[in-house]
């Protein structure tokens, strides 16, 4: 947009005048823009009003000042719309056509069954320190899978036109070892063990699982071969390399303060797994998706929050591969090795070790290869593969000996795994995701089943109310017929022990009753020494006896203002001179005798006679208490 100075009054157009030179400067641009906008008032600024991004400031309220005039709604010309079938779709840039669907580079399912023409390999000769290609290369030719796409893999319809071709190489080396009976040299791969990977030098001592991950490398540029060089990533990995190598690693960080996941999704082509402090192969795999926790110096920062916060990173597997390479770090950064014995099982799931939702196969060992050393610049590589047959073979460069078993060794650094048959419907049949979605036909039961059902009314639920409640007139209202509490035999279980707890009261009141009754008479005896039973209940029930006043010397006269018991007045007639202690037989014996029970305490009352009458042992024959003699 070109800046002009204010607008002055025009001539007419159609003015046969002649406009001088100096009116003509005044229509042209300012030379000094900055002078310009200094004149301008400041922008109107636009800040987030809210952490969902709308703006504080309604759109449309305001117009920028160096914006476009807009022209009126009515100076507007009315277009006519086009059909909707004429309106061309736009995509999105770098997608597919056909509703943004990825094109597979080998659309077909991949066979993982043993070719019928191959079941064991030969060896291969070392030609100058080749070992760790060796004993990588034997376990590549006993990889059922990657035979079958060797197999098929035509130099006719190579893809590449001129160069080196992986597929091609390795063909001839699988075709040269499954049909010799001697040992060979693998030329085709390690003469072009450059091409294969830059640093890598022949006659030099290499590590195998550095010479593995580039030579499958080497097999996916063979299959990318003739695509445009910035092919999709997407597209690159739906190759046969990464359909039987290939899987995916999920890396998840949570936020500790908005609990907010952020997930990133990697392909990889093998597995490598720390085996420091472990002392068998699930231990490494558990220690391989433990969670790490970012706080500190290393804190995440959440893109929720917006902020630093700690958080939480975790791998998983989510989606297994077809063949399971597992790479065991023997040698420390340090440059020494790490030599303890690792156990690893001959099958293996991978359930713990998946995410959440995903399902977990079950894999076979089939090859393992070794290192024998005591550090990373030197020792030797050797295998153990399993054939067709099912035999272990111990392939030591040309050297093949029969292993009476599957090969549990010390020094194993790299582990082959490949995944058991029926892996794909035992994940259909049995999803492991948290909550599934019903299928049609299992929706179309539950119904049928429902219909089938006999149809329930249901009973009325009344809300209870919580609180204080007054007793419901319904309870009242209820007929004698309705049974309040459920029955046994007829009878109601709570009402029966009402009843007897009622009839033992009763019983009890009555025995109490009659007991005190008989306490105002004694017995006429002289010579009964048995207290009868009723009064020992009585005595034992009655609540005892108030400790007796001190003795004084003189008799204590009686208080006018105490009353005299009625008792007193009716019981001496019928009390009898006790023997006194001048009868020795009679009191010996009575002696004896009350020697066996309890003496009750001796009780003495001021009822205005003599002390010298209380005998102590008056009542020790009948044990029962001696009353005060009237006045």
């Amino acid at each position: 947009m070109m800046l002009a100075s204010p607008l002055l009054p025009t001539p007419p157009i159609f003015s046969t005048s002649h406009v001088s030179d100096d009116s003509a400067l005044q229509y042209r641009p300012a030379p000094d823009k900055e002078a310009f906008n200094s004149l301008l008032p400041p922008p109107i600024e636009f800040v987030e009003g809210s952490s969902s991004g709308a703006l504080a400031v309604p759109p449309g309220k305001y117009e920028p000042i160096n914006a476009s005039p807009r022209a009126s709604k009515a100076d507007r010309p009315e277009t006519p719309k086009p059909p909707p079938t004429a309106t061309p779709v736009k995509q999105a840039t770098g997608a597919s056509p056909a509703n943004h669907k990825i094109a597979s580079l080998h659309p077909g399912g991949i066979d993982a069954t043993w070719p019928e023409t191959c079941n064991r390999g030969t060896g291969l000769f070392n030609s100058g320190n080749t070992c760790f290609l060796n004993s990588a290369l034997q376990c590549l030719l006993h990889t059922p899978p990657l035979l079958r796409m060797l197999i098929i893999h035509r130099r006719e319809a190579c893809r590449v036109q001129s160069g080196f071709c992986m597929s091609c190489s390795l063909r001839l080396v699988m075709v040269q070892a499954h049909t010799q009976k001697q040992a060979f040299s693998p030329s085709p791969i390690t003469n072009k063990l450059q091409v294969i990977a830059k640093h890598l030098r022949r006659g030099r001592q290499e590590d195998s699982h550095e010479f593995l991950r580039y030579a499958i490398d080497a097999l996916q540029k063979s299959c990318l071969a003739g695509h445009p060089p910035k092919i999709d990533p997407k597209v690159a990995e739906t190759t046969w390399v990464h359909k039987i190598f290939g899987g995916r690693l999920r890396s998840r960080v949570t936020c500790q303060d908005c609990a907010h996941n952020s997930d990133t999704f990697d392909r990889v082509l093998d597995l490598s797994v720390d085996i420091h402090r472990a002392e068998t192969l699930k231990e490494a795999l558990k220690k391989f998706v433990a969670v790490d926790y970012l706080k500190g110096a290393d804190k995440y920062k959440c893109e929720k929050c917006k902020k630093h916060v700690n958080a939480q990173k975790k791998f998983t597997l989510h989606e297994a591969p077809l063949i399971l390479t597992v790479h065991l770090k023997r040698f420390s950064p340090m440059g020494r090795k790490i030599g303890h014995f690792v156990h690893y099982d001959d099958e293996l799931s991978l359930q713990p070790y998946m995410s959440e939702g995903q399902h977990g196969p079950t894999y076979s060992l089939y090859g393992v290869t070794c290192h024998a050393g005591g550090g990373p610049n030197s020792g030797h590589y050797y295998s153990f593969v399993k054939s067709r047959d099912g035999r272990w073979w111990e392939m030591n460069d040309e050297s093949v000996t029969l292993s009476p078993g599957p090969p549990l060794k010390k020094n194993a650094y790299m582990l082959f795994y490949q995944r058991k048959k029926g892996q794909g419907l035992e994940a259909a049949v049995n999803p492991t995701t948290p909550n599934p979605r019903p299928t049609l036909v299992g929706a179309m039961k539950k119904r049928k089943e429902r219909e089938d059902e006999e149809e329930d009314t249901g009973t009325k639920v009344i809300t209870p109310f919580i609180g204080p409640l007054l007793p419901s007139p319904a309870l009242d209202a209820r007929s004698d017929s309705e049974p309040k509490r459920p029955k046994v035999n007829g009878t109601d279980p709570q009402a029966e022990l009402v009843k007897k707890k009622i009839k033992a009261a009763d019983a009890d009141a009555k025995a109490k009753r009659a007991l005190t009754s008989l306490t105002a008479y004694t017995s006429e005896s002289e010579d009964d020494d048995d207290e009868p039973e009723v009064e020992k209940i009585a005595r034992a029930s009655s609540p005892p006896a108030s400790p007796p006043p001190a003795p004084s010397s003189q008799p204590s006269q009686p208080s006018s203002s105490s009353p005299v018991p009625a008792q007193s007045f009716y019981s001496s007639s019928n009390l009898k001179k006790r023997k006194t202690s001048d009868d020795g037989d009679n009191d010996s014996g009575l002696r004896k005798k009350n020697d066996a029970r309890p003496r009750p305490p001796i009780q003495i009352r001021s009822s205005g006679y003599r002390a010298s009458n209380l005998n102590p042992y008056a009542s020790m024959g009948t044990g029962r208490r001696s009353r005060p003699r009237g006045i």
